[in-house]
């Protein structure tokens, strides 16, 4: 597929409720559209707006995300595709802009002719007169005092919208794609800022015109609010800043800001963006673009399923549907969700969050248990009922927060690991997160938090009977010892309490039939998934922390490794397990625990 497309630009136009702009927008292209791909991606309208395109402009291919995923993870749908086909260029179009195909074929052409360009733009007018530049764009050109609109010579500046952008395909192989970490306004700055890092020039052509129907108005206190933290947040990721640099100005200025003007709306910024200090760290020492694993992503046509289990925790579960729907394989992956038997007001307001996701999506599937059967049967039962119709699962319980790139990993592991018999779980919940992990790294360690395993497999090695486990374990001392990570973390009690009826956890009882066997799962590395349910909402949740760990802002590839366990990986578990599992420690997230209890 590389190099198909190397004459033609694409045009990547995001939507929400669009309808109003798409005559401005999308009829220069009816007539013209020589050397132009045209790529709408439309973000959950309610309004018709991706029918309105299917039916007027034809011409376009039209992409539904299922989810509203603002600007920049939208558009990277369109950049993945670009860079995967191996398009020319891009050409980024805002929804109440306009531009003709000859502009963009232009801008192409003298960027093709100056390599140092990163991103490319025409002026941006205000109407269709080309009266006057619109404001925004009016600001960023006072500092170059008088301009000549009809040269051609490129003028720098340090910072131009999106609206209107060409980035050649050296851009995004050197740059990658936007931060997934904006939800609205300031990807763009990040964006521009991670071009001028790499030694790439941002500017426009004084002589090439499009036009942005940005409404000239004050900005209202709430849009000035959403737009003072995502300029926080482009200084928290911000590829050059130095750590108390970007410290000061993320956290503590907005903090500082907060209590001198008693706005609570900038400490709220502090304490969120000091939470995101370590997801932050993740994007700042991101890999570079892996070329291979996302042409394996793009072509991939047949998704594992994936089971979801639900009881009484509903907004864990809509937090969770919400991240679900916003991976891009989402729309393709058959979802069985099964909330188990219960009652109460929380037990129905998740009935109809589940119901809300079923309705309308052919592929979600939504059913309840007649009694409430308890996690561990509700698991087992679920996974052996799905296994009678596919040959592999994702499994996920509904206290989980997933990274926009969980899906795709787990595909790529159980595809390229599907003939290894010696691998039989994949885990993307790797809470004991340590820079000295490789991804995919294998270990005799059955993790919980958002996992997979094959059909084969689990027939074969589901064992049941946890004290025909537990004798099996106790027989052999240095597999106990290894299943016991030195004593602090002791599987082997847990799993002769699982005998004696004091627990019934499933996954001890999988954990020691893998152990057993010699068997190994695939582990990522960052984490996928985080454990949220450690707040004090679930039956065996104590309300501590220690288990919080960043997930993955990048997506991650499976890498096919030699089936032996990573006894590096093993070290770095067992470690992790010593630190947070002594009696200190222990005693301290106690004490952490009564605290919120308390006064939280």
């Amino acid at each position: 597929m590389a190099g198909s497309k190397s004459d033609t630009i694409l045009v990547i136009l995001v939507t929400y409720e669009g309808t109003p702009w798409l005559k401005e927008c999308l009829s220069p292209f009816v007539e013209d559209r020589e050397g132009l791909d045209i790529l709408v991606i439309d973000n959950a309208s309610s309004d018709g707006t991706a029918d309105a395109v299917r039916r007027d402009y034809p011409f376009a291919e039209v992409r539904e995300s299922l989810v509203n995923l603002g600007f920049g993870k939208a558009n990277n749908l369109g950049l993945e595709k670009a860079v995967v086909e191996g398009y020319r260029g891009v050409f980024l179009l805002n929804q109440d802009a306009s531009v003709t195909a000859e502009t963009i074929r232009t801008l192409a052409d003298r960027t093709d002719r100056d390599t140092t360009i990163g991103i490319a733009s025409p002026v941006h007018y205000r109407d269709r007169e080309c009266s006057a530049p619109e404001k925004g764009f009016g600001h960023y050109l006072e500092p170059l005092g008088a301009v000549d609109f009809r040269k051609e010579d490129f003028l720098q500046l340090p910072f131009i919208n999106a609206a209107l952008w060409y980035l050649p395909m050296r851009t995004l192989r050197s740059v990658g794609l936007f931060c997934p970490l904006f939800a609205h306004y300031g990807e763009d700055l990040d964006y521009a800022e991670r071009v001028l890092f790499s030694g790439q020039k941002i500017g426009f052509f004084p002589d090439l015109r499009g036009i942005h129907f940005r409404k000239d108005e004050p900005l209202n206190p709430k849009k000035k609010h959403i737009l003072d933290h995502a300029y926080r947040l482009s200084r928290l990721v911000h590829p050059s800043l130095s750590p108390l640099k970007r410290f000061s100005e993320s956290v503590l200025k907005p903090a500082v800001f907060s209590i001198s003007k008693e706005d609570d709306f900038y400490m709220g910024t502090a304490v969120d963006l000091w939470r995101t200090r370590e997801t932050a760290r993740l994007w700042r020492s991101r890999p570079p673009l892996d070329f291979e694993g996302l042409k394996r992503a793009y072509g991939r046509k047949d998704f594992a399923p994936v089971l979801l289990l639900v009881y009484n925790r509903p907004r864990h579960t809509a937090k969770l549907l919400e991240d679900f729907f916003a991976n891009p394989e989402a729309g393709q992956t058959p979802l069985h969700i099964v909330q188990d038997g219960g009652s109460g007001e929380e037990w129905e307001e998740v009935q109809a969050i589940c119901q809300k996701a079923a309705d309308g999506r052919g592929l979600v599937t939504f059913t309840q248990n007649a009694e409430n059967k308890g996690l561990a049967e509700n698991v087992t039962s679920s996974v052996t009922r799905l296994f009678r119709q596919y040959d592999r699962l994702i499994v996920l319980e509904d206290d989980l927060r997933l990274s926009p790139y969980f899906l795709r990993w787990m595909n790529d592991v159980l595809e390229l690991y599907e003939g290894v018999p010696e691998v039989a779980h994949v885990h993307a919940g790797t809470f004991y997160a340590s820079g000295e992990l490789r991804n995919n790294h294998l270990l005799r360690f059955a993790g919980s938090w958002g996992w997979a395993t094959w059909r084969d497999r689990w027939e074969k090695y589901w064992e049941p009977d946890g004290l025909k486990l537990l004798r099996a374990v106790e027989a052999q001392p240095e597999l106990k010892a290894h299943f016991d990570y030195g004593g602090f973390q002791k599987f082997t009690r847990m799993l002769r309490r699982q005998t004696l009826g004091e627990n019934n956890s499933w996954a001890v009882r999988w954990h020691a039939s893998l152990l057993l066997h010699g068997l190994l799962s695939v582990n990522s590395s960052p984490a996928l998934v985080r454990n949220a349910g450690f707040d004090g909402t679930g039956v065996h949740s104590s309300g501590d922390d220690r288990y919080h760990t960043a997930v993955s802002p990048y997506p991650l590839y499976a890498e096919k490794r030699p089936p032996v366990e990573d006894e590096e990986a093993y070290g770095i578990l067992k470690r992790y397990y010593t630190w947070h599992n002594n009696k200190a420690a222990k005693g301290y997230y106690k004490l952490k625990e009564l605290w919120r209890r308390l006064f939280g």
